[in-house]
């Protein structure tokens, strides 16, 4: 447990950070005032306590404990169960880290995962004790919006490193872009299995929100997931495409080389085949005895060769 605080009219009051103390902290607890308890890599006992002194169902406790679940959002009788990913990206690599949610009338339970960090939306909530009078459901929703809002800063981030490797693919020189675009598909892959699944949810849980007036911003947060979710299909288009215009550009480059081999063979040709001829040593054969059969023999593959060179130069093939 990293923190655990007691919100009393909207104000933070620091409680003792031990799970055994919790049902003397919620008995206490009046009106809408509530206990926001956040935990990092719990252990299975620590889970287990919290748990029982929380009364979460067996099974949410379970979800908390494992740190590979599915997003969702999952309704018990007295309280909620959310599974999220924050997600962060740096050098065309995508982290999640999981964060699972409890909400229940009294108290908001926070558990990380890995490395993502819940700081800034806690101070984010304290700095407005007029809508944490509402109770956890506010803390909830500063929680979920940080995390939501910085999937769309990680879309435009890949949204970027696809318009480079746009201009790298459509570039003049020959560049290797193959292995990055399958890179950034496969963390494009990654960040959708953690955005998608919630958007419906989301969207459900936003029509039934209690207190009524805290709607409209659980909506917000749906449309901004949707927009994610949106600004994933395009960047994934994007990929494709991007690769597909690499392969076809590719087979264009090994065309051209192919027709520049062929043209300097061709080349080639023209004085291997006389040189071929007058070196099969027969007896009889023209400028054999002339003074100038040898000179005679240069220039015409020379004059051959510069101007098969000259056809393809201008044909393009060379």
């Amino acid at each position: 447990m990293i923190d655990c605080a007691v919100y009393v009219d909207g104000v933070r009051r620091d409680t003792d950070h031990d799970p055994d103390s919790l049902d003397e902290t919620l008995a206490g607890l009046t009106g809408n005032d509530f206990i926001w308890v956040g935990v990092n890599n719990p252990t299975h006992d620590e889970m287990e306590r919290l748990g029982k002194a929380l009364r979460m169902h067996p099974l949410a406790v379970e979800d908390t404990i494992g740190a590979h679940q599915r997003p969702k959002i999952e309704r018990y009788s007295d309280h909620v169960f959310i599974s999220m990913r924050a997600v962060s990206y740096s050098d065309d690599d995508i982290t999640t880290n999981e964060v699972n949610i409890c909400l229940g009338a009294r108290y908001l339970l926070t558990v990380r995962h890995g490395g993502a960090s819940l700081v800034d939306a806690r101070h984010r909530a304290e700095v407005s004790p007029d809508r944490l009078r509402h109770g956890p459901i506010v803390g909830l929703h500063a929680v979920v919006d940080s995390i939501v809002d910085h999937y769309e800063s990680v879309a435009g981030e890949l949204e970027t490193d696809v318009g480079e490797v746009e201009a790298s693919v459509f570039s003049p020189d020959r560049t290797e872009d193959s292995r990055r675009i399958y890179r950034l598909k496969r963390e494009t892959l990654e960040f959708r299995h953690a955005v998608a699944p919630l958007r419906d949810p989301m969207s459900r849980f936003a029509t039934v929100a209690d207190p009524e007036a805290l709607r409209p911003y659980f909506r917000d947060i749906a449309d901004h997931l949707q927009r994610a979710v949106d600004a994933i299909d395009s960047i994934d288009s994007l990929l494709s495409n991007a690769l597909n215009a690499y392969l076809a550009q590719l087979s264009v480059q090994q065309n051209e080389d192919m027709r520049k081999l062929a043209a300097g063979a061709a080349l080639f040709a023209i004085p291997t085949a006389v040189a071929g001829i007058y070196g099969m040593n027969f007896e009889h054969m023209p400028e054999l005895s002339w003074a100038f059969g040898y000179p005679l023999s240069l220039a015409l593959m020379g004059g051959v060769c510069w101007y098969v060179y000259r056809r393809f130069k201008k044909s393009g093939w060379l």
